[in-house]
């Protein structure tokens, strides 16, 4: 029989996971980590608590929020694979990055022909309310 390790103290499973005491006591208000708590007073958690933080810090990484993760630890603690859920939510996190990504491109086509424009009338007359180079463009 494989003797259980040892409960890890909140300053423990920090040192252990990279993050700070307060993004993990955070964490177990939401729920997301699970403790015991010492006579003492002092948060134990066990040693696959710093799976659940490697794992709540790689979701957030691709763009899941805290509420998202919780609901698919929820679905694990449940006995279900959540992996379906997780699937269909990663398909939205893309769609809504490639939303963002095509944005940014504008943007920056947009700051591009402004700029441009700006090097190119180096002194412009400016009789605008703010500056002649962030007016809107002519249609």
């Amino acid at each position: 029989m494989t003797p259980q390790p040892a409960p890890l103290s909140i300053g423990q499973l920090a040192t252990e996971t990279g993050e700070r005491v307060k993004t993990l006591r955070y964490w177990t208000d939401l729920g997301l980590l699970q403790h015991e708590r010492k006579e003492s007073g002092y948060r134990m958690y066990t040693a696959d608590s710093t799976e659940r933080v490697q794992f709540i810090r790689s979701a957030q990484h691709v763009g899941f929020t805290l509420g998202e993760i919780a609901r698919i630890l929820s679905l694990r603690a449940e006995g279900q694979k959540p992996c379906t859920d997780v699937r269909d939510e990663l398909q939205v996190h893309l769609r809504a990055v490639r939303q963002q990504l095509a944005q940014l491109q504008a943007l920056e086509a947009e700051l591009a022909q402004r700029l441009a424009y700006a090097q190119a009338h180096p002194d412009p007359e400016c009789d605008t309310a703010g500056c002649v180079y962030l007016n809107p463009p002519s249609p």
